[in-house]
């Protein structure tokens, strides 16, 4: 994925007067443009044959680029926590997913868009894994991660036996592993900002105290110049 990231770069744009999203796939590499587009459209497409009311709906596509319906409503970015029954309806449609052969792979909040009814809906469909594929289980318990992780930050009043029984055990194992490495790169990431505020101040505070030194040196220089 961080691979991905690093060679692709994507757009979005809104069609005028029509409930359409125009996603423009860019690349350095018209091969991986054409594949990773195709693959995207192709599984907005067979979702929605599948009879999957929670991703949007694709309207047509070209080499490099699809259009689909615009889904109005807010991403999970915007919230800072969420209520356990919204949790339980967003962990069912990546279940149901799950049951028609397909694996999302990037389930980070500002994936999952709560619509104005208050029903999910699972957008950027770009790592996508239909079963067939021998990574299908892996990308499928990724969803399982990043659902568990949604769980225990922003989730009011967590009920334990609702973990266990909605996440499989293997998940709830693996979670004793993945919640402290987590942490830490929260805390990593933490740092790190951190340590940019301060360098960015500290160059600011060099740059305004260079400029006073000049503005004196210059002072100096014109007062020597007057006497």
């Amino acid at each position: 994925m961080q691979i991905k990231n690093l060679l692709k770069k994507n757009s979005i744009a809104l069609t005028d007067g029509k409930n359409e999203v125009i996603k423009v796939v860019g690349t350095p590499f018209k091969l991986l443009t054409g594949i990773w587009c195709r693959h995207e459209a192709e599984c907005l497409l067979r979702l929605a044959e599948l009879g999957f009311a929670n991703a949007p709906k694709l309207i047509s596509s070209t080499s490099n680029s699809f259009t689909m319906e615009k889904i109005e409503g807010t991403s999970l970015g915007d919230r800072q926590f969420l209520d356990e029954d919204l949790f339980l309806r967003i962990m069912n449609v990546v279940r149901e997913l799950h049951v028609l052969g397909f694996a999302h792979g990037n389930l980070r909040p500002n994936n999952i868009i709560i619509t104005d009814r208050g029903e999910p809906v699972l957008i950027d469909f770009e790592t996508c894994c239909q079963i067939r594929n021998p990574l299908f289980f892996l990308v499928k318990f990724s969803d399982y991660v990043s659902l568990h992780l949604l769980w225990k930050s922003r989730v009011v009043q967590i009920n334990q036996d609702i973990g266990r029984i909605v996440f499989p055990g293997y998940v709830t194992l693996a979670m004793f592993i993945i919640t402290p490495l987590n942490r830490f790169s929260g805390f990593f990431k933490t740092i790190k900002k951190k340590l940019r505020r301060s360098l960015s101040v500290s160059t600011e505070q060099r740059g305004a105290s260079s400029g006073s030194e000049s503005r004196d040196a210059s002072s100096k220089t014109n007062s020597r110049l007057v006497a």
